[in-house]
């Protein structure tokens, strides 16, 4: 059984929204992930006081960097972070010889 150590429950208004959050995850996300319907939840908007049916869904990831990045970038809706360049591997040394070593 895969272990999931990093949950999110996110709200979603239709089964089209859950479908591209779903779409989203198999583009970007690299490690384990799964899904787990919660249920509907009846919510009242705060503008127009009307009722509406949401999708309560769980998202379980196996890595941080997925979970971090999903929740940065699709549910909250940032920009990617900039990922770290690497670093430039440094030139071996040549050796100085005697008198380098010397006056060094």
């Amino acid at each position: 059984m895969a272990n999931y150590n990093f949950e999110t429950t996110v709200k979603f208004k239709n089964r089209g929204d859950m479908d591209k959050a779903e779409d989203w995850i198999q583009a970007n996300v690299k490690g384990l992930w799964a899904l787990e319907f919660i249920g509907m939840q009846e919510q009242m908007s705060v503008d127009t006081g009307m009722r509406s049916q949401v999708l309560l869904v769980l998202f379980k990831f196996g890595r941080k960097e997925d979970f971090e990045r999903f929740c940065h970038e699709y549910v909250q809706g940032k920009p990617a972070l900039p990922q770290p360049k690497p670093q430039a591997k440094a030139a071996p040394k040549k050796s100085k010889g005697l008198l380098g070593w010397l006056f060094n």
